[in-house]
């Protein structure tokens, strides 16, 4: 009698056994079907070009927008030493710092909005009404007169519009390029270096053959051309992102993200004693006010050098690793600021200076790329990044104008300068040992 009970139930586990791995079966060819090559949203998010005529020409436009975004507010110091002479000259230095400082918080302000806005599908809309502000703003600055409409127009709204124009314009690189990430990067952050090298010349040539209001009317055009080409060239590939959000702190939840950040900051806030109160320096170290010029541009062109070269190593390195060991040289550097006094020893620190500064800017968005895993992400990250970072640009130059004012000498700007890169280093190292656990590699 228990035979057939046996026989039942071994039927009935037989039974149960092919039902599993049939349902087993149907997961699987399911799961193969939606992460199959020949799935078109798969594709196109998961596989990067990285290259191509469209890839190198979105390179391409982003490069001039650069040129003219960044490029444009490294070339302040002509317009700092001018003003001070000029139009400006009874105002303390310290005021006239406010102008470069608004710019340079503004547009990495406005990036918290402009990063979101990337993600949601809004690239083309950034880029033109970003483009059509700044030549706006520009012919605003010709005919200024005034501290407070300076301040408006050159130091808001130019930072404004450029904001529009920064995160957008680099977060769309990341659509195209995964392995050659970090070269690209360097590329777009070359893009500043080229047009802080050409543009302080132009300007101060510019300055005193047509004068102010006609030299800014000309750099409106070159703005509006560069942009143009950028609108034309540069296009998102992969889809929007839905529910972005303008300010979105869950991505503070990585405490290696938020290291990056409180670092970032920290080095922003002293980073820019040379590239600020350069000119200024070298002319009240006895250099003329023409070569002074030359040795901002000197600056950023030995710059370029920082943003390409150290990028190409950071392949093989690791991003991360080599803006660490790029930004200790740069506080070095701020600590012995001062020490150079003759013609030739500022033009030479200031080469220096250039190749080492120039890595932070183009490698801290390739570093905080690397640690972000979604790269629909990217934008988010990077405009809550330069959201911060924008409150520490904003205090910077006026601080350091007021430490120099105080003391009579730039000593003690130099020193805060490189003390705050030094903490902001030490964020970053702190950054790399959490990276570097989780990761379990020390290619970061």
């Amino acid at each position: 009698m228990e035979q057939p009970s046996d026989k039942n139930d071994e039927q009935s586990h037989l039974t149960r056994r092919e039902s599993r791995t049939a349902i087993a079966k149907q997961q699987e060819d399911k799961v193969s079907h939606h992460s199959s090559p020949s799935n078109p949203q798969v594709k196109e998010e998961e596989c990067f070009p990285d290259g191509g005529l469209r890839a190198w020409l979105c390179v391409f436009g982003s490069f001039l927008i650069s040129a003219v975004c960044y490029g444009v507010l490294n070339s302040f110091g002509v317009f700092q030493e001018y003003y001070r002479v000029n139009t400006l000259k009874d105002r303390p230095i310290q005021d006239i710092s406010w102008i470069g400082s608004l710019q340079l918080s503004f547009i990495l302000l406005t990036g918290c909005v402009s990063g979101p806005f990337f993600d949601a599908g809004y690239f083309k809309s950034l880029i033109a009404g970003g483009g059509i502000l700044y030549v706006f703003m520009l012919f605003m600055t010709s005919i200024s007169t005034e501290f407070y409409q300076f301040i408006l127009a050159q130091g808001i709204g130019v930072g404004l519009s450029a904001g529009m124009l920064f995160t957008p314009s680099l977060s769309v690189l990341a659509h195209h390029f995964k392995r050659y990430r970090s070269i690209v990067f360097g590329i777009f952050a070359g893009g500043a270096s080229v047009g802080g090298a050409v543009l302080p010349i132009a300007v101060q040539r510019l300055l005193r053959e047509v004068g102010f209001p006609w030299t800014m009317r000309i750099l409106a055009f070159f703005v509006l051309f560069c942009v143009s080409a950028g609108f034309l060239c540069c296009g998102p590939r992969l889809p929007p992102r839905q529910g972005s959000r303008v300010l979105d702190v869950r991505v503070f939840k990585s405490v290696s993200y938020s290291l990056l950040v409180f670092g970032a900051g920290l080095i922003s806030f002293g980073l820019y004693v040379p590239l600020t109160y350069g000119v200024t320096y070298a002319v009240q170290n006895g250099m003329g006010q023409q070569l002074a010029f030359y040795s901002l541009s000197i600056l950023n062109g030995c710059s370029l050098i920082g943003r390409v070269l150290p990028n190409i190593i950071a392949q093989r390195v690791g991003p991360l690793n080599v803006l660490i060991v790029s930004c200790t040289i740069a506080s070095i550097m701020l600590f012995v600021f001062t020490t150079a006094k003759s013609n030739v020893s500022i033009l030479v620190y200031d080469g220096f200076f250039g190749v080492f500064s120039g890595t932070y800017v183009s490698g801290l968005p390739a570093a905080c790329s690397s640690l972000t895993f979604d790269p629909k992400e990217i934008g988010l990250r990077l405009g809550m990044m330069y959201f911060i970072t924008s409150f520490f640009w904003l205090a910077g130059s006026p601080v350091q104008g007021v430490l120099i004012r105080m003391h009579g000498e730039y000593w003690p700007a130099s020193v805060f300068g490189g003390s705050c890169v030094a903490l902001g280093v030490c964020c970053m190292l702190a950054a790399r040992y959490l990276t570097v656990r989780a990761k379990e590699t020390q290619l970061v």
